[in-house]
């Protein structure tokens, strides 16, 4: 009793200083991805998107007014920073969502200092735009931020944004029109970017079975799902409200998870599974990462049904493999990468192959609890606090070395990981608070506040949007 006693008081103060995590990262645009001294002390599209889809999720339980606010602060910072244009230098396109925003000299030299400087837009900020996953993750936090806020002054502000991100999922998205989304980096590009724009978005963590770089264009799996969910999510929206682009946004859905299907699934240990990426031959690249479970995350649930981009023959397979000992790690989560890849590196310096990530592990717990795999969510939930208990801090990601010891990244040229990192605080967050202790039939906070916002909804006229929480 004592034990738990104790490790309840480290729960506790550990979720408070998510919390305190959170609002230290706030800024007036919404939220900085890490500290401001830290490498990653700006804007990140696919960041700020998860950061709130966490906090969102946190808020049914919880609610924080604070947060709530804020969030809706960086969603309307990115619908401004949103693509108009093409710019081949900055990846900029009609609709798509940004990936990364710098605009003080601090936050820019180090972009600046490489051998290919980033570009720099006339008004002396970097927009960079290299990310396939922005898009449709600020779609979905778009979505679920209305869904639970009914802020129809915001849905009315963000609806052409909307509109102009949907469209881009559909067209320059989808390069070779094979109704997948895919990424490259262009050859004729002179000024910097990311040869990799998936999240795992390191060089050596995307190599083919040879070991080489895989030909553009890249369709990485958990885009995938990503894509579908936005599609699916707005596609029943606008089916109330504009019916042709409804079901054309739910037919390209359907395509899309029938190309997936098809392409994605292979078989592993045993076990369905789904490949890291395809690449431009559109051959799979199988190397075994946690990516695939991202998937359980990016799911649809009404009162009738949950569904993914997964067909549901092969998710209990899925959830089978996520917990075998090269991908799953009792003391420390799952792994970015399997131990049995040939690219694992189990080093300090693995970003991406082998290492833990909070906001992968407390992402693939919410998919098992989608899915309804609560003991599977408790096991990973164990897992994923402990080294969150053993650094004290919102941590980027760490390794757990060959000796079993925690240990915070730390690569060649002396970069570490950022200790405090929004979306793993987000991720702490979630993981800490209890459903059961803050349940919304017996938070009186939260009814009251749910009753004043319905009361006084100036968008009589919009139905009630199907819970997809």
């Amino acid at each position: 009793m004592k034990i738990l006693t104790v490790l309840l008081m480290n729960n506790a103060a550990l979720r408070k200083l998510a919390y305190k995590s959170l609002l230290e990262l706030a800024t007036s645009q919404g939220f900085n991805a890490s500290g401001k001294d830290e490498v990653f002390g700006c804007i990140f599209g696919r960041d700020s998107a998860l950061t709130i889809l966490k906090i969102l999720k946190v808020h049914t339980h919880k609610p924080s007014l604070e947060l709530l606010e804020i969030s809706r602060k960086a969603l309307l910072t990115l619908v401004k920073l949103q693509g108009r244009e093409f710019n081949l230098e900055s990846g900029e396109q009609p609709g798509k969502f940004i990936h990364e925003f710098r605009k003080s000299e601090k936050e820019k030299e180090r972009l600046l200092s490489l051998k290919k400087p980033w570009y720099v837009y006339p008004d002396d900020t970097i927009k960079n735009y290299d990310s396939i996953d922005s898009t449709p993750l600020t779609l979905i936090a778009i979505y679920k931020y209305w869904q639970i806020s009914q802020d129809s002054e915001f849905l009315l502000t963000v609806l052409p944004a909307v509109e102009a991100g949907l469209n881009w999922i559909i067209t320059f998205g989808d390069m070779d029109k094979d109704d997948l989304i895919e990424y490259e980096l262009p050859k004729e590009r002179t000024h910097g970017g990311l040869p990799v724009q998936s999240w795992t978005d390191s060089h050596e963590s995307l190599m083919d079975k040879f070991g080489k770089f895989p030909k553009y264009p890249i369709a990485p799996v958990e885009a995938q799902g990503y894509a579908w969910l936005a599609l699916k999510l707005w596609g029943n929206f606008y089916l109330q409200h504009s019916p042709q682009f409804g079901q054309k946004l739910l037919a390209q859905s359907q395509k899309l998870k029938s190309v997936f299907n098809k392409k994605f699934i292979i078989k592993d240990s045993g076990h369905f599974y789904a490949a890291q990426a395809l690449d431009g031959n559109k051959n799979k690249i199988k190397t075994i990462t946690g990516n695939p479970l991202l998937l359980l995350w990016a799911s649809f649930t009404s009162t009738k049904h949950t569904a993914c981009i997964i067909d549901d023959e092969y998710i209990p397979d899925f959830v089978k493999r996520a917990f075998k000992e090269d991908l799953f790690d009792k003391d420390a989560g799952i792994r970015t990468m399997s131990t049995k890849s040939p690219t694992f590196n189990p080093s300090q310096n693995s970003y991406h192959n082998g290492s833990f990530w909070p906001i992968l592990n407390g992402m693939v717990h919410e998919g098992l609890e989608n899915w309804g795999f609560k003991l599977e969510a408790n096991k990973l939930k164990e897992a994923t606090i402990k080294p969150l208990l053993y650094f004290k801090t919102p941590i980027e990601l760490y390794i757990k070395n060959e000796l079993g010891n925690y240990q915070e990244f730390k690569s060649p040229s002396g970069q570490t990981s950022c200790k405090v990192q929004a979306w793993s605080a987000a991720a702490m967050l979630d993981l800490l608070t209890e459903e059961s202790e803050f349940d919304n039939f017996f938070n009186p906070l939260y009814l009251f506040w749910q009753k004043i916002l319905l009361k006084y909804n100036p968008w009589k006229t919009l139905p009630a949007l199907t819970k997809n929480l």
